[in-house]
């Protein structure tokens, strides 16, 4: 069983460290265990109840209703409100952490398509699942999931945008620009790309779809047969390459004569070296932008 903090549970529910001290006084709400010196924590069951807490409020409901419920009438509540449309994303992002921690596909099924009917797909992914996906960063740092949590929400989410992408229309060749999209060896984070394939596929564009760890040696080849307008990939997880701009430099030492789209956190925040044929993408704004207008959004020339 985890043990948390209060400052733990601050960050991961938002709910202020304060503000939980006040409740657990005026409304006898959650009581804290205690280490044998006598240090407060929170278990795992105590987290979930405080999420549940945060979400409710998020719906406009009062803490001082809250305290009256019991643990039945608040799960039945936020069933119900999983079923209803959503009116706030600080509300659905509270719904997934939810199905996430309990691996409630049904759950997370209804909160998906409850957002998509209030929101639209690109809004829902834009305004609320990125927003999610850096919640669950948090939730790592502080060991409160594990990577079945991860796996499970993660794999719902891609075949939600598997789906969206399978529905939309064959891109009319004369009229399209190609992309190739991929993530380079070693790199195995896809949902940003995967939400790019839709994101171009969507504004009429051909998209060969190469997936996660594509090894070095085969963009040459690839690239020679398919000549894309554009090749995009996302840098996420730290490599043994170490420097991000070693690892751009051998990507497009494989593609010597086409542009290249990079984004993901190590592009963004990190220091980029000025490379020909390089376009940092920093936010999917910018992606759409570029997508929409094919304009450069940023080019950084390399010379020798």
């Amino acid at each position: 069983m985890k043990k948390f903090s209060i400052s733990d549970i601050e960050c991961l529910t938002g709910i202020k460290a304060h503000t939980i001290r006040i409740w657990e006084q005026r409304y006898n709400l959650i009581t804290p265990k205690r280490t044998c010196t006598n240090i407060r924590y929170y278990d795992d069951n105590d987290l979930k109840k405080f999420l549940n807490i945060s979400l409710l409020l998020d719906s406009g409901m009062r803490i001082s209703e809250v305290a009256k419920m019991s643990e039945k009438e608040i799960c039945l509540y936020i069933e119900k409100l999983s079923e209803c449309e959503i009116n706030g994303c600080s509300c659905t992002i509270g719904a997934f952490c939810n199905s996430m921690l309990t691996l409630d596909e049904t759950s997370f099924e209804q909160t998906f398509q409850s957002s998509i009917d209030a929101l639209g797909l690109e809004r829902t992914i834009l305004e609320v699942i990125y927003p999610f996906l850096h919640k669950i960063g948090i939730m790592w740092q502080a060991g409160t999931i594990n990577p079945a949590h991860e796996h499970f929400i993660t794999h719902l989410i891609k075949q939600k945008l598997l789906t969206a992408i399978n529905s939309l229309p064959t891109p009319d060749p004369e009229h399209s620009k190609k992309y190739m999209l991929f993530l380079p060896q070693g790199e195995t984070h896809e949902i940003g790309l995967i939400f790019t394939n839709y994101l171009i596929k969507a504004r009429g564009h051909h998209v060969l779809y190469l997936g996660a760890n594509l090894p070095f040696e085969d963009l040459l080849q690839v690239a020679t047969y398919y000549d894309p307008d554009y090749a995009v990939t996302f840098l996420i997880s730290d490599t043994d390459f170490g420097d991000v701009n070693i690892i751009l430099k051998k990507i497009l030492d494989n593609l010597p004569r086409w542009p290249l789209l990079a984004s993901g956190n190590l592009t963004v925040s990190g220091h980029i070296e000025p490379q020909d044929r390089l376009t940092v993408i920093k936010t999917v704004a910018e992606m759409i932008d570029f997508v929409d207008t094919n304009a450069e959004v940023q080019r950084l020339y390399f010379t020798c």
